[in-house]
């Protein structure tokens, strides 16, 4: 398994919050229905609100080269255990966050691109904390972007954790992607 691809389940898997029959269950839940897994994982008891944003914040850090993975099974297992956040269990354990990386979350992306203003990301992220909704799906059931530039957002964000496009250069290609679709 390639560190940059880690799933929420299994870093909740290996962070021994979640079993692996449990994750099962919700992964045939979540395909069934139609929901979100991490939703499915909450509303089925496997995990809490607080669990599953800290491995998401996790994912997210694996992902942009910030965080080494293994690490990270270690903040996520502290965090739920000391009913902390994510951000206070790594600093328990001493990790600092290596600033040469730039980071590429999709509302930063959005935000430097002028897709999106800082108002409509705080309230957009305001909601993804309290319905456990993606970020990309509150911002286009806001009306603050569309389909389409979530798709362009979502392929410039690999492409620059991928290392294959540097951070301004995707934030220029989202903005110029959000003017010929305006």
């Amino acid at each position: 398994m390639a560190e940059k691809t880690i799933r929420v389940g299994e870093l909740l898997t290996r962070a021994g919050i979640l079993r692996k029959q449990d994750l099962d269950e919700a992964c045939n839940i979540a395909q069934d229905t139609g929901q979100m897994i991490g939703k499915v994982l909450i509303m089925s008891g496997f995990v809490t609100k607080d669990d599953l944003q800290a491995a998401v914040e996790a994912q997210s850090l694996v992902r942009d080269g910030h965080l080494e993975l293994e690490l990270s099974f270690m903040a996520v297992s502290a965090a739920s255990r000391g009913r902390i956040t994510l951000e206070q269990a790594l600093d328990q354990l001493g990790w600092q966050p290596q600033t040469s990386m730039p980071s590429a979350r999709l509302g930063e992306l959005l935000l430097s691109s002028g897709v999106i203003s800082p108002e409509q990301l705080n309230q957009a992220l305001n909601e993804v904390r309290e319905s456990i909704t993606p970020l990309g799906a509150v911002l286009i059931a806001m009306g603050a972007i569309t389909e389409n530039v979530l798709r362009d957002a979502l392929a410039v964000q690999s492409e620059i954790r991928q290392g294959k496009r540097t951070k301004p250069d995707g934030v220029a290609l989202l903005s110029k992607f959000a003017r010929a679709q305006a």
